[in-house]
């Protein structure tokens, strides 16, 4: 069933940057492990969490000490796919552009935060509330969040199969094409 599920660019990109970084288990998606790995300078503070690039490969984030733990990973998390991925000003970028930014920054922390690789390689529950309540709980996130990651896995998995089941038929007329 898992070989259906095709990665996304980012997806993969996220993938290779935890390889990268030998992110290898859902205990090492942690703000200092990362944050110590990329050389990113952690500050907890009374402000909206930002993430800032002082200079080339400089990095500094500052993420909001009122929210709860959990929260917080999710926050650096989100400012890290800015970090690595929406470099420079952007001041004077369309509405459009800044916002394609932020989905994709929401889309990330999804495969930050439970990569498939790891996810892949659990025993998940055939009930989906349990699957749901073991994903939320090895990778520390929210329900909501293991929810909408364990739908997204469905949705690419039956995206898998009807691609393949397409491709199957096509190569069956071929065939019968050149047998006539």
């Amino acid at each position: 069933m898992h070989s259906y599920y095709q990665m996304t660019a980012l997806e993969k990109w996220t993938e290779d940057l935890y390889e990268r970084l030998e992110i290898m288990e859902p205990a090492q998606i942690s703000i200092a492990y990362i944050a110590e790995r990329l050389n990113i300078w952690v500050h907890y503070l009374d402000v909206r969490s930002k993430g800032i690039e002082a200079s080339a490969g400089m990095y500094s984030m500052f993420i909001d000490n009122r929210l709860p733990e959990e929260l917080q990973r999710l926050e650096f998390l989100h400012e890290l796919c800015h970090l690595l991925r929406h470099a420079g000003s952007h001041t004077l970028m369309p509405e459009q552009f800044t916002q394609a930014e932020k989905d994709e920054s929401e889309r990330f922390i999804l495969y930050a935060a439970m990569p498939y690789s790891m996810i892949s390689k659990m025993a998940l529950p055939e009930l989906r509330e349990d699957a749901i309540l073991k994903l939320a709980a090895a990778f520390q996130v929210p329900c909501e969040l293991a929810l909408q990651r364990i739908d997204q896995i469905q949705r690419r998995m039956f995206q898998g199969q009807l691609i393949a089941v397409m491709e199957r038929n096509e190569d069956r007329k071929l065939i019968h094409r050149h047998i006539r």
